[in-house]
């Protein structure tokens, strides 16, 4: 019953929203000014060279640590440890000295064992893939156009160690655009259109498909100071469609931004605009969305990224949630060899009102009309480009959702005959990684 109503599943669909919000390939992601650390010093020297061409296949051996694979609440379970050997092979490919085209690749595989002393846990082994690909065709003229694909195969276990359904899945973002750039190429217009697939290997009803166009205008007021209106109508398509849960939509976000250097230390990115979702019944979100950022580079070796973003987002469980987002990301390289990063996030979640029909969901009640949550990561990551051939990495990542929300439902097999599902989770991972290139 309690997969019917989809609550326990909201927890992933949280903290996964960064890969299915990011599917596109806008320059710089979600609330960050696009400040990066120098490459290393052996970045210059990898790969198979030829033709303009670099070619970089790596094989990366990791161990990891992750002390909730099943996204539990302490109080529902005893919650089983669980380590993880993952064999990563892939590559990466880009023709940096382009002339009439422009191409980069990317592709890898993730080929993960568990290791537990609870039976489900040591059964969640799989295997993943992610490969992103885009041309950008004659990008120096007048007029240019470009495709894109960028394809996820998700391996994510279930909610209960109890539960035979997990929520693997195969997402992809297909595109093509048109790009013109008269006066010089100080303007740039770019018009594409996109269509989008999110399919279940078990959960089908929760597949989805949406089609998405996009108008990007840029205009290069200086140098390294460019200002941008951002709009984007998406029109989404859910497989089954819920009253109250899920219904399909036609959300449209329009936005005006600035993005540049203040100084040669200090970048910063602003952006604000207006939503709205378009839902065919039930509640609609029509409100501000919005970014601001700044970038501090001390030296060429240390960045500070502070940053707030806010938006809106399809939901599996009441039409929508906001996230309102801040962020703060620390680099350092010492030697050209050691790079460290240390970031965190928190969103305040927000989800629209929603009380379940009692003779559609008997006897299953919510303790909050509007769900809220607390969303925070945090991520500690040390590598070493030890030679040319062989670089370590080594970290900690913090994942939880912080919420009083539950849901009560009838259950004969508990004393007083009702269960609780909580809303909320916390998990910590520790990894230590060694990947092979040439």
């Amino acid at each position: 019953m309690l997969e019917v109503f989809e609550a326990k599943g909201l927890k992933s669909w949280l903290m996964l929203a960064g890969a299915v919000v990011t599917l596109g390939f806008s320059g710089v992601s979600r609330g960050d000014v696009g400040l990066a650390l120098p490459p290393v010093t052996d970045d210059a020297v990898r790969g198979v060279r030829g033709n303009g061409f670099i070619f970089v296949p790596f094989v990366s051996i990791e161990g990891r640590y992750n002390s909730n694979i099943f996204r539990q609440d302490s109080r529902e379970a005893s919650l089983p440890w669980t380590a993880i050997l993952s064999v990563v092979p892939g590559f990466k490919l880009e023709n940096p000295d382009f002339s009439w085209v422009k191409l980069t690749w990317d592709a890898q595989a993730r080929i993960h064992q568990y290791f537990s002393d609870n039976e489900q846990a040591k059964r969640q082994g799989r295997i993943g893939v992610d490969t992103s690909l885009r041309a950008d065709f004659f990008p120096r003229s007048v007029v240019g156009f470009f495709i894109a694909d960028k394809f996820i195969r998700e391996m994510v276990p279930p909610n209960y160690p109890t539960s035979g359904t997990r929520y693997d899945r195969n997402v992809n973002h297909a595109e093509a655009g048109i790009q013109i750039r008269p006066g010089g190429n100080a303007l740039e217009f770019a018009l594409s259109y996109a269509f989008n697939f999110y399919l279940y290997d078990s959960l089908t009803d929760f597949n989805r498909f949406y089609h998405e166009a996009r108008l990007l205008t840029t205009w290069d007021l200086l140098p390294k100071t460019t200002l941008f209106l951002d709009a984007d109508w998406r029109y989404t398509d859910w497989r089954k469609q819920l009253v109250g849960l899920r219904v399909n939509s036609m959300p449209l976000r329009v936005s005006l931004g600035l993005k540049g250097f203040v100084t040669k230390k200090i970048g910063i990115r602003v952006q604000a605009g207006f939503g709205k979702g378009f839902y065919d019944s039930g509640p609609d979100y029509m409100n501000f969305i919005g970014e601001a950022s700044i970038g501090f580079k001390p030296t060429p070796f240390t960045l500070i990224d502070l940053g707030y973003d806010r938006d809106f987002y399809d939901a599996y469980y009441a039409n929508y949630y906001v996230a309102d987002s801040a962020h703060l990301k620390f680099g350092q390289q010492f030697a050209r060899r050691v790079n460290l990063t240390i970031q965190g996030k928190y969103s305040y979640i927000g989800y629209a009102s929603y009380t379940p029909d009692p003779t559609t969901y008997a006897g299953i009640t919510p303790n909050q009309a509007s769900r809220r949550g607390h969303g925070v990561t945090a991520t500690v990551d040390l590598a070493w480009s030890a030679i040319r051939y062989i670089s370590l990495n080594v970290g900690y990542t913090f994942r939880a959702m912080f919420t009083d929300f539950r849901i009560d439902y009838p259950d004969a097999t508990v004393p007083g005959g009702v269960g609780h599902d909580y809303g909320g989770y916390m998990a910590h991972e520790v990894y230590l990684r060694l990947s092979l290139m040439y």
